[in-house]
C-alpha cells in the first residue's frame, strides 16, 4: 500500500481505527499504567474514551456531521460545510494528537496535562447543548458523553483535587483551558459556515 492509498484509507476510516486503538489503549493503560501511576492513567485515559465517543459520533450509529448541518445550521445539504476534511482533520489532530501528546507530557509534568479531564467534560456538556438547541432528545455523541465522558472527567478532576494536585476544582487554568479548547470548536465551525455561505452566493 502506497502512502497515498494508506492516508486515503485513514482519512476514510479513521474513526473505525479509532475504536480499535481504543481498545487496545484500555488493555495498556489498565496493565501497565494504573498500577504505577494513576494520575497519569487518568490522564491518558480520557484519549481512548474520546475514541468511543468519536465512535458513536462516526460509526455507529454515526452521522454527527448530518446533525450540525442539518438540525445545528440549519442547512438542506446533509455533507456541508462541516464536511469529510472538516471532521477528519479537527478529530485527528486533536484527540489523535493533542490530546495523547500532552497526556504524555504529563508525565514528566502533571500540570501539563491537568486541562485533559476538563476537556473531557465540557466536550460531554457540549452535546447536551446541541442536543437542548436541536430539541432533541438524542444525537450522536451524547450517549458516550453522559455515560463516560461527563462522569469519568467529573471522576478525575476530583481525585485530582482530592490528592492537592488541583488546589481548586473551579479556580484554576486548566478549567480555562479545557472550556476554550471546547469553544475553539465551534468557533471554527462558524468560520467554515461563513465560508460556505459566501461560497454559495458568490
Amino acid at each position: 500500500m502506497t502512502l497515498t492509498a494508506y492516508f486515503l484509507w485513514l482519512k476514510r476510516d479513521w474513526a473505525k481505527a479509532g475504536f480499535l486503538i481504543a481498545i487496545f489503549l484500555f488493555v495498556f493503560l489498565f496493565a501497565f499504567i494504573k498500577g504505577t501511576d494513576f494520575v497519569l492513567f487518568l490522564l491518558l485515559l480520557q484519549t481512548p474514551l474520546y475514541m468511543i465517543h468519536e465512535t458513536e459520533e462516526y460509526v455507529f450509529p454515526g452521522g454527527f456531521g448530518r446533525f450540525f448541518n442539518i438540525d445545528i445550521l440549519k442547512l438542506q445539504t446533509a455533507d456541508k460545510p462541516i464536511d469529510e476534511n472538516f471532521i477528519f482533520y479537527i478529530n485527528v489532530i486533536l484527540i489523535w494528537i493533542i490530546l495523547p501528546g500532552f497526556g504524555l507530557l504529563a508525565a514528566q509534568n502533571y500540570q501539563l496535562g491537568l486541562w485533559i479531564p476538563y476537556f473531557s467534560f465540557f466536550a460531554g456538556v457540549a452535546h447536551i447543548a446541541l442536543a437542548l438547541k436541536a430539541r432533541q432528545r438524542y444525537n450522536p455523541g451524547l450517549v458516550v458523553s453522559l455515560l463516560l465522558n461527563i462522569p469519568v472527567g467529573i471522576w478525575s478532576i476530583l481525585y485530582l483535587a482530592g490528592q492537592g494536585i488541583l488546589p481548586n476544582i473551579f479556580l484554576n487554568l486548566h478549567l480555562v483551558i479545557g472550556l476554550g479548547v471546547n469553544l475553539l470548536l465551534p468557533v471554527m465551525g462558524v468560520v467554515v459556515y461563513k465560508n460556505h455561505l459566501r461560497t454559495i452566493a458568490a
